[in-house]
């Protein structure tokens, strides 16, 4: 901002007191001034205000303005020496500006050279970092890389889920099972449209207890089974019936685990088994109607044989045999044919025999069922032996015992062993004469039953053994859950 004349001057003077810290003065400035010639003088002075400098600049004016044509000086300059004075000091003056000069493109010099350090220095960041953002964008294309490939799997898991959902949502719309979800508090999570027979559910009901909901079947210790599954229990399994009467179902109440299988709420189903209940029912008629029929042809051969034999040993064996033919039907009949236990077989026949308190019978063995074909066999067999016995054998006498005892062999595959023995009756010396009974047993079981069979006598006593493989058509074997009560029943 100042003039060319002071400009230099200037510059020099407040290089000067900066550097020094002090004041300076420069006399007989020529400032080019409107055309003519102004002589100045300056002073710069530091001027310390707390922490920061500043410099005060004070100009005085040397003269009136002067023409530029006129000598400078002419009044003053009259004399050799006072020119060469006025020379020397305008050299020193320049020489002072150039030093000034010098100092200042010195400083100018370092300042570039530092800048210029500090900007390779920030060339060199500046390279680093973009090496490193380079890096960055590399392990930003990798990592974009691998996020595409989540989202094309999350998409695909995504598309799988709500194909599943689908499938879960078509599934409960046309289930006809009755299923309800509840949580740990038996609130409602979902239900499928079959509950709405035994529930008046709506959608809203959702997130409220079942508890509250009024429901239609007959089971008072509904909510006591849910909470006792949701606390950790068995599963229940019941047959539960609508209030009416006109329904029936099996209800079961199972617990519903989580991811990390803890048991998160329970689950319901109901199962409708009304034709079921219905055909049994039908069922059980009909094998009532069938036993009943039985029964009644037995008891016509029956009346025939006793009409048409003589009388004599033979018919009374065949009127027992059809005797005891008929007991184990109703034995069949009473469990619906479906099986029937070889210990009530084994007292059926052998209860009639016992004497006093029952001590002359031992009768012994784990639970083992029969299918009708082996009951009905079975029981002729234990009918020859008892009535043989109660003839000639052990039960013809006080003193006489039958033992009975059974068991379970083997494991590939399982076998019966049954065993018949009888001691204190009169003394057999041998099977001289091979009869009915015995050739029923014997023979009987190896075609029946595909087992083996055995009629000896031992220290004059009569013994049978039999041995019959686990075949599912014949006979199932069941744990001894409680072998003190098939004593009891025994004894």
């Amino acid at each position: 901002m100042a003039r060319p004349g002071l400009r230099a001057d200037l510059r020099a003077a407040l290089h000067r007191a900066k550097e020094t810290g002090q004041r300076v003065v420069r006399d007989r400035i020529q400032v080019q001034i409107n055309g003519g010639v102004q002589i100045v003088c300056i002073a710069v002075d530091p001027v310390t205000e707390g922490k920061e400098i500043a410099y005060g600049i004070v100009s005085a004016d040397r003269g009136p303005i002067r023409a530029q044509d006129d000598g400078l000086g002419a009044g003053v300059l009259d004399s050799p020496d006072a020119t060469v004075q006025q020379i020397e000091r305008e050299l020193q003056e320049t020489k002072e500006r150039l030093q000034s000069t010098i100092e200042e493109l010195e400083t100018a010099n370092e300042e570039f050279r530092s800048s210029n350090e500090e900007l390779l220095s920030v060339n060199e960041e500046l390279q680093s970092t973009n090496e490193e953002l380079e890096t960055s964008k590399e392990e930003l294309q990798s990592v974009n890389e691998e996020l595409q490939t989540v989202n094309n799997e999350l998409s695909t898991k995504i598309d799988e889920l709500d194909r599943a959902n689908s499938d879960l949502n078509n599934l409960f719309q046309s289930t006809q099972i009755a299923t309800i979800f509840l949580d740990r508090n038996l609130e409602i999570r979902s239900f499928t449209p079959a509950v709405t027979k035994l529930f008046n559910l709506i959608p809203s009901d959702r997130g409220r207890p079942l508890t509250d909901i009024v429901s239609r079947i007959d089971y008072p210790d509904f909510e006591n089974d849910m909470r006792r599954v949701s606390a950790g229990g068995d599963v229940a399994e019941r047959s539960v019936s609508v209030a009416d009467g006109k329904g029936h179902y099996l209800a079961r109440i199972l617990p519903y685990h989580a991811a990390n299988n803890a048991i998160d709420g329970v689950l319901l189903t109901f199962v409708d088994v009304t034709n079921i209940v219905a055909a049994e029912e039908q069922q059980k008629v009909l094998a009532a109607e069938l036993s009943h029929r039985v029964k009644n042809t037995l008891a016509v051969v029956s009346s025939i044989a006793e009409r048409t034999l003589p009388d004599d040993q033979t018919k009374k064996d065949l009127i027992g045999r059809f005797q005891a033919l008929g007991h184990t039907h109703d034995v069949l009949s009473q469990a619906g044919w479906t099986e029937a236990g070889l210990l009530d077989l084994i007292l059926m026949e052998l209860s009639p025999h016992a004497v006093g308190d029952g001590a002359n019978l031992q009768i012994n063995g784990p639970p083992v069922m029969l299918k009708p074909q082996a009951a009905l066999f079975l029981t002729l067999v234990i009918h020859e032996l008892s009535t043989n016995a109660a003839k000639y054998g052990a039960l013809s006498v006080s003193d006489g015992r039958v033992d009975v005892s059974w068991s379970i062999t083997g494991d590939d595959p399982p076998r019966l062993e049954l065993r018949w023995k009888e001691e204190g009756g009169p003394k057999i010396d041998g099977l001289a004469k091979r009869g009915f009974g015995t050739e029923l047993i014997e023979r009987g079981i190896r075609f029946e039953l595909q087992g083996d069979a055995k009629v000896e006598t031992v220290n004059g006593g009569l013994q049978c053994r039999i041995d019959i493989p686990a075949n599912p058509q014949h006979l199932t074997f069941r744990s001894p859950r409680d072998r003190q009560s098939v004593e009891e029943a025994a004894s």
